[in-house]
């Protein structure tokens, strides 16, 4: 795991704490490494499992070293058909002059202008340059797919109604997390307001920061994010290559998971389907060299690469579970601040009612997009599920969820003033117009070595502007960039809580936000500031969710029982001389009003510490938590049976 309050770049962020001895972390490490392998040798990898470290990419355009250029099968791509009557088009896009034979149309049909002038000024005229764009969908995939359009411009991946609606949540914009505003106003949802209006730091954050992922914009141009707008972010095969061209002038029907993780990457849930793991921002972090340099970035940053999911082992994609319903959208705004799942693990595992599957007389289930994938059923003689409080009560991944992302304190600061030399070691935060910034003024100088590319020069200091940065939904320029950093980075054994269903659920620290903000005058605006939800009750969050990485075998008992991290209390020891719990973790001393531990979700008494976005959700309550950390003679009854029980 990632120890990192090396990511407070100092100043206000200026966090240093004594941590527990270096003998003691050395065990830790040992241990952590030992339990990585352990999973790993249980889990034998799969053709598909991408290996530990970089390599070539054939015939990508680049010589550099890569990551896999497409995650799992490449996508199919009908061979090429003339276009019709192309007319003088071709003339100068003479690598454009097939496409897959269902869309071999005119070129003006989907790309307008005039395809009878000659000049070129002329023949673009009115072109649409990417057709899939939602502004125009209408008028061009709507002509044979006007449903599908329609759908999608109401679906999430267009509208980000949960990003929007718990971020404005969790500063204090709005009561709840219900959806209210979108990236664009659309019937009853409203455009996220201009900070200018609100007055609220949580609307800058969004458009600035955080919505340069949905479908209306086309994101990114880093290496592995290039992709489409609209319908062709989805359906046009773009590979993870540097050139940031498609494979083909095509239209594909699935892209792949390579066409998910454009978006569903950084440590979100996605990249660790395949195993990612963003290392941290310090330039500490940053190994192990390649070559005798350091190690290319995909999706902004370097990534830990750990044990994949078993189901992409499997050779699985994002699409086997998650419906079109779920990616075009169902066709209405949504309702609820759910995600919209509907394909759980019980639906291949228990009741073979995925849409997917098949289900034979004697039991035996097969998915019928793989070529013939037998579904494991679960072993209801299994200890773990014989008992009926885990049956109802407790999600899969809880247990079958074989690490998480826990990213603890996310500090922000909104800086206006031209302060580069305090962020150049922590160049690697993981947002596209602040690498920018850092790579335009301080060059590469704070690397360890050059990368890659080579070593970039940076603007000499006079000539330094103050940060400027653009809103990813109107495009305008406006004062400061958001900077970033953790308290701690690790993906060691998640802590539990319940979801608003009253599940027990892997958490995770998703909206622990502490907010600086230093005008372009040096003047401190805001330090050191948790805000204030919409409920009254701090940013200090932790939501449940469903971790990407399922192994096919869960936790140990003991992983739950008795174990305070799981419990929310967490990483600890009991003492035993000195009786009581102790945190390895010590409580946070810079926050002018609050003093908390990160990754402790409620006390030993079952008080709440942290709180949720997610109505309902919230901590184990104070019934589960006693059982949890007292377990009973049955339990360990049932752990002995468990040890003994055969595989």
């Amino acid at each position: 795991m990632s120890r990192s309050a090396s990511s407070h770049p100092g100043g206000l962020f200026g966090i240093v704490r004594k941590g527990p001895p270096i003998a003691f972390l050395s065990i830790c490490l040992l241990l952590a490494i030992l339990w990585v392998c352990c999973f790993a040798a249980e889990n034998q990898p799969y053709s598909t499992t991408p290996p530990l470290s970089p390599i070539p990419v054939e015939n990508s355009g680049t010589s550099d070293l890569s990551y896999p250029l497409w995650w799992g099968e490449a996508p199919k791509v009908d061979s090429g058909t003339p276009c019709k009557e192309p007319g003088t088009c071709i003339t100068c896009h003479t690598s454009t002059t097939t496409m897959d034979a269902s869309h071999a149309f005119a070129c003006v049909q989907c790309h307008k202008g005039d395809s009878s002038a000659v000049e070129e000024k002329d023949a673009h005229q009115g072109l649409i340059k990417d057709p899939g764009d939602l502004n125009h969908a209408e008028q061009t995939c709507g002509k044979c797919h006007p449903e599908e359009v329609r759908r999608v411009r109401h679906s999430a991946m267009a509208l980000a109604p949960r990003t929007i609606n718990h971020t404005r949540f969790s500063f204090g914009a709005q009561k709840d997390a219900s959806p209210q505003y979108a990236t664009v106003k659309t019937d009853a949802l409203k455009q996220v307001p201009h900070p200018s209006e609100s007055g609220n730091l949580g609307d800058d954050l969004l458009r600035r920061s955080c919505l340069r992922c949905h479908l209306h914009t086309p994101g990114s141009t880093r290496w592995g994010e290039h992709r489409g707008v609209g319908c062709s972010a989805c359906h046009a095969a773009f590979p993870n290559s540097a050139d940031g061209r498609p494979r083909e002038h095509a239209i594909v029907r699935q892209a792949g998971m390579t066409a998910c993780l454009k978006c569903h990457n950084a440590n979100h849930v996605g990249a660790d389907y395949v195993g990612l793991y963003e290392r941290d921002f310090h330039r500490g972090f940053k190994s192990p060299l390649v070559q005798g340099r350091l190690a290319p970035t995909i999706y902004g940053a370097e990534q830990h690469r750990l044990l994949p999911d078993v189901h992409f082992r499997a050779g699985m994609t994002c699409i086997d579970c998650h419906t079109l319903d779920e990616v075009h959208g169902p066709g209405h705004l949504p309702q609820n601040q759910g995600n919209g799942v509907k394909i759980t693990c019980e639906s291949c595992h228990v009741n073979g009612d995925h849409p997917a599957v098949l289900k034979q007389e004697d039991g035996t289930m097969t998915l019928l997009r793989g070529a013939g994938r037998t579904i494991p059923r679960m072993n209801p003689e299994s200890v773990p599920h014989r008992i009926d409080s885990h049956r109802n009560k407790v999600k899969c991944s809880a247990c079958h969820a074989a690490w998480s992302f826990q990213d603890y304190g996310l500090h922000l600061m909104l800086e206006e003033r031209p302060d580069y030399w305090k962020w150049a070691t922590t160049a690697g935060q993981n947002d596209p117009q602040v690498q920018q910034l850092l790579r335009e003024t301080v060059g590469t100088y704070a690397e360890i070595l050059p990368p890659t590319g080579g070593a970039a020069a940076g603007t000499p200091e006079e000539h330094w502007k103050n940060p400027e940065t653009f809103d990813w939904l109107s495009g305008e320029v406006r004062p400061g960039a958001w900077f970033r950093g953790y308290t701690e980075r690790k993906w060691s054994r998640p802590p539990l809580g319940l979801d608003a269903q009253g599940r027990i659920s892997v958490m995770r620290p998703i909206f622990q936000y502490v907010i600086s903000h230093v005008d372009s005058g040096g003047s401190v605006q805001r330090d050191r500031w948790i805000p204030t939800t919409g409920s009254g009750t701090p940013a200090l969050i932790m939501n449940p969710y469903a971790p990407h990485t399922i192994g096919a075998k869960g936790r140990s008992c003991q992983d739950c029982h008795g174990d305070l991290k799981a419990a929310g209390l967490g990483e600890g020891l009991r003492g035993i001389e000195k009786p009581g719990f102790h945190n390895l973790l010590l409580p946070e001393s810079q926050l002018p009003e609050h003093r908390i531990i990160w990754d402790k979700l409620v006390d030993e008494d079952g008080n709440q510490l942290q709180y949720s976005s997610h109505a309902g959700a919230r901590p184990l309550d104070q019934t589960t938590l006693k059982k949890l950390l007292n377990p009973s003679p049955r339990q360990k009854a049932e752990f002995y049976k468990y040890l003994i029980q055969p595989e």
